[in-house]
């Protein structure tokens, strides 16, 4: 049996990523004052007295007729309660039990799902006696909770622990691939084409996907965490809070993956915007693929793909060492090739050289170029080693530590990459210092 998955659903502003954080324990789902913040499903893990289970926070369910994406809205959500073993209604307690309350209540008698009932905006014993006379109308156990204080909270907890999942989960080992990008360069079309079902909200709409979105893929056996993340806006263009707070998840989310899959908006070819974001990618020391996004719209007379990639890399010349994979997510042109790059890249970055290989190599790189003087003396590398993997890392040996500059490391980098490839991976180089009499005294 797996984790046990539980879906919090109710309408728009009635505390739901407010309770789906204090349940994970973590600051995950936007939260704010407005209704609508949470449009996708977003997942994330907790435990509870040992027991781990996955919890999801879904959109506010609300009339089809009331906003452009009312409808996808609740076929997420709906889809949420699928998929899960116990379905959480968070009902208002300041507001009392309204007829959208109601009708949401009778989707889920649908369903079948074991269904708990929590009154949120209860702070303590006083509201409950003043608040809670409409629930009891349902003729079901009513758990009053303040998702923001905690009162009733474990109480909620301990009702729903015997049909949590027992033992221990071993971890999951699956690659977590994150796409990043500006918003409306195809994302979440990009995911929803990878998992080959609907599971992100697409729009023309720039900014739809608010919150990153975990979902599992799986292709020839193989599985991965797909991350959809939010598109990353200009900072004046972030002046609601709302934007702010997803701006900074998707660079947390940048910092949590081990690919990123940098998307880019063919028709358009690569702006300022695309720049800083493959910068924030490389600065995280993460491995990458640039996937040319809409090249379907692209008019192939004129420029051969050889052409289009010259100029992506003249954009972004720091990522000279990534590859380009141009496809159409919409119509799934070429899609299946994502997965083969991310393969590659992650046993690139898996890969590890001899510190014979890379000692011949050092000394084939020295001959080309030394290091230059530093304060009157010449800067010598003793030898290099390979220390770490995903990332690749290595260390270099020195008589001046201070000598070896940015610029020479970038030209070891290069060189590496001309000899042992590591297509797609970044590479760490570390400097430390020895003394000529302790290298010897090693080697003897």
């Amino acid at each position: 049996m797996g984790k046990a998955i539980v879906a919090i659903v109710g309408r728009p502003n009635v505390g739901k990523s407010t309770l789906f954080n204090r349940i994970i324990k973590k600051r995950r789902a936007v939260i704010e004052d407005f209704p609508g913040v949470t449009r996708d499903r977003l997942y994330g893990e907790a435990t509870w007295e040992g027991k781990s289970f996955l919890v999801v926070d879904t959109g506010g369910f609300q009339h089809e007729a009331d906003g452009e994406f009312a409808g996808e809205v609740k076929k997420q959500l709906l889809i949420a309660v699928e998929e899960a073993y116990i379905v959480l209604l968070l009902l208002d307690g300041e507001s009392g039990l309204l007829p959208l309350d109601t009708e949401l209540i009778a989707e889920l008698r649908k369903y079948g799902k074991r269904v708990f009932y929590a009154v949120n905006k209860i702070d303590g014993p006083n509201k409950e006696k003043k608040l809670l006379n409409d629930f009891y109308s349902l003729g079901v156990d009513i758990f009053p909770v303040s998702a923001l204080s905690g009162h009733g909270f474990e109480e909620l907890m301990e009702a729903m622990s015997p049909l949590l999942t027992t033992g221990e989960e071993e971890k999951s080992e699956y690659p977590r691939i994150a796409t990043v990008g500006r918003p409306n360069v195809g994302k979440s079309t990009l995911v929803n084409s990878l998992l080959g079902k609907e599971r992100m909200i697409v729009s023309s709409t720039p900014g739809t996907t608010r919150d990153a979105v975990d979902s599992v893929c799986s292709y020839y056996k193989k599985k991965y965490i797909i991350i959809d993340t939010a598109g990353i806006r200009r900072k004046g263009k972030m002046a609601q809070t709302v934007e702010r707070y997803s701006f900074m998840r998707t660079l947390r989310n940048v910092e949590d993956c081990d690919i990123a899959l940098i998307v880019l908006d063919a028709s358009e070819g690569v702006v300022e915007l695309d720049q800083k974001i493959a910068g924030a990618v490389i600065a995280a020391k993460k491995g990458a693929v640039i996937i040319y996004n809409k090249w379907d719209l692209v008019n192939k007379d004129s420029l051969s793909i050889d052409d289009v990639k010259e100029q992506i890399y003249e954009k972004l010349w720091f990522m000279r060492h990534v590859p380009i994979l141009t496809i159409s997510a919409l119509s799934k042109q070429r899609m299946t090739k994502v997965f083969s790059l991310i393969d590659k890249i992650i046993a690139e970055s898996s890969k590890r050289i001899t510190t014979h290989n890379l000692n011949t190599f050092m000394r084939k790189v020295l001959s080309m170029q030394e290091p230059p003087m530093y304060r009157s003396r010449r800067v010598k590398i003793y030898y290099i080693t390979q220390v770490k993997t995903a990332p690749p890392g290595f260390t270099i040996f020195t008589n001046q530590k201070d000598g070896i500059t940015e610029q020479y490391k970038r030209f070891l980098e290069k060189q590496l990459r001309e000899h042992f490839k590591f297509e797609g991976a970044p590479i760490e180089i570390y400097v430390r210092q020895r003394k000529q009499r302790d290298i010897d005294k090693k080697r003897n």
